[in-house]
């Protein structure tokens, strides 16, 4: 889920909306429909639920486009920016090579003007020497070779303090080129650095979305599958419902019949003995002991939901075949007639007792609980049989699906949008509004056992 704060899904800005929203906004759907359909029933959603679904997936595609897109883009902006530093960095370099080599051409023009300079005053040395060398030197000439050779020192000081500043400027603008160049391959490994984090996070976000994708299509099956579950245990409950209705009826019914037989016979017997006998000594017994566990406690409902507490959903044969059994024990009953009821008269209390259930309510449970395990035993194996069919289909689909050109994103995996509905839409398919429609896969793959 998205950690962005407390903002909904349905109350996001279209641009923020991403592949956790849109299953969001599913599930959200998904529990609107149930409430319609727990209020208003299942026709009033039959032509809107695939419509639903369609603009569902097609919203998902659509965000997932564009979730790429933004990455894209940002990536694109970030590799401009770079770009720009780097052009920037670079022009800069020329300009202080520029002014490096503007120092140096006016370092060399000045050397160029003082050479000429250098070159007649060693001439003029030269002739002052030999000029010494060939006459004597008098005093004024002493003191006018003092002068200038005192101004030819300040010229030359002046000189080599004007080429050692020069020198100083150069070795400066050389030092800041190599800080410059030091800084620009800094920048470039950063660059590097930061192109691989970003390699790194588009595969970590990569693997989360997948793992977020996979969970909520794993919840959406847990949450039909409970669903489906649930609808089953409340047909199953009322149809135990019915067949206890049914049950005790024909044993209230069965029991009718043999007081009706069994006065019968006593009145019979007893006018043939003593016709004098008072008409209250003749009355029949108005109440017998009923010979059944299921007639003393079958309308007790406590009794009923002791008996069935484990059996959370019955088989319908065994149902069907323990219908049969009470309807043919009903048969024999009637079939033996007042020679039963006489011995029934006669009997004392161990042929009473041949007449009690065969079972106790504890052999019952164990027998109901034990056909609760097969049948979920035989559900877990066709669902395993159900999957490895479908893996089966898909590796035979394999090569030709390789030759082919990837799909787009609305037709690649089965989207968990279709499993968050399903669980609304359960109603219509039970209720046979619903049949075979390819949006509606997992109907087909989670149907009643």
């Amino acid at each position: 889920m998205d950690t962005c704060g407390s903002m909904s899904a349905l109350d996001r800005p279209a641009a923020e909306l991403t592949v956790m929203d849109v299953y969001d906004i599913a599930a959200v759907l998904a529990h609107e429909f149930e409430r319609i359909i727990d209020r208003f029933g299942c026709e009033s959603l039959v032509a809107l639920v695939p419509k639903v679904v369609r603009v569902l997936e097609q919203l998902e595609a659509l965000v997932s486009r564009g979730a790429a897109g933004q990455e894209a883009e940002e990536l694109r902006r970030e590799l401009e920016r770079l770009r720009q530093e780097r052009s920037d960095k670079s022009e800069q370099e020329r300009r202080h090579q520029k002014e490096l080599e503007l120092v140096e051409d006016v370092w060399r023009g000045e050397v160029q003007e003082l050479l000429p300079q250098i070159t007649r005053l060693q001439a003029e040395n030269k002739r002052l020497l030999v000029s010494l060398k060939e006459s004597p030197v008098t005093e004024e000439d002493l003191h006018k070779q003092e002068g200038m050779s005192e101004k030819e020192r300040r010229v030359r000081k002046k000189l080599e303090d004007l080429v050692e500043k020069q020198r100083d400027e150069i070795r400066a603008k050389d030092h800041e080129l190599t800080l410059r160049n030091e800084d620009v391959d800094a920048l470039q490994m950063q660059q590097h650095r930061v192109i691989r984090i970003n390699q790194d996070l588009r595969h970590r976000i990569g693997v989360m979305e997948a793992q977020g994708k996979a969970l909520i299509q794993q919840r959406a099956e847990l949450q039909a599958a409970t669903q489906l579950r649930q609808q089953e245990v409340t047909a199953l409950q009322l149809e135990v419902t019915r067949l206890s209705k049914e049950l005790r009826d024909m044993e209230l019914e069965r029991e009718i019949s043999e007081v009706e037989g069994s006065s019968l016979t006593k009145s019979g017997r007893s006018l043939a003995a003593s016709p004098q006998m008072t008409p209250s000594e003749a009355a029949p017994p108005t109440t017998i002991k009923p010979k059944s566990v299921w007639v003393e406690c079958g309308g007790d409902p406590g009794f009923m939901e002791n008996c069935f507490e484990r059996d959370k959903s019955p088989s319908i044969l065994q149902r069907s075949s323990i219908r049969r059994n009470h309807e043919e024990e009903a048969d024999e009953d009637e079939e033996k007639g007042p020679a039963d009821t006489e011995m029934q008269d006669q009997s004392d209390s161990p042929e009473q007792d041949s007449d009690k259930p065969r079972f106790t309510l504890q052999e019952l449970r164990d027998v109901l609980q034990e056909r609760n395990e097969l049948k979920a035993q035989v559900f877990v194996l066709q669902e395993d049989l159900a999957y490895y069919k479908s893996d089966e289909s898909e590796d035979d689909t394999s090569p030709f699906v390789c030759a082919s050109p990837p799909p787009p994103c609305s037709t690649s995996t089965e989207s968990g949008i279709r499993r968050l509905i399903f669980t609304a839409i359960m109603p219509m398919v039970a209720a046979g509004l619903i049949t075979d429609d390819p949006t509606l896969l997992p109907i087909r793959r989670l149907s009643f056992v």
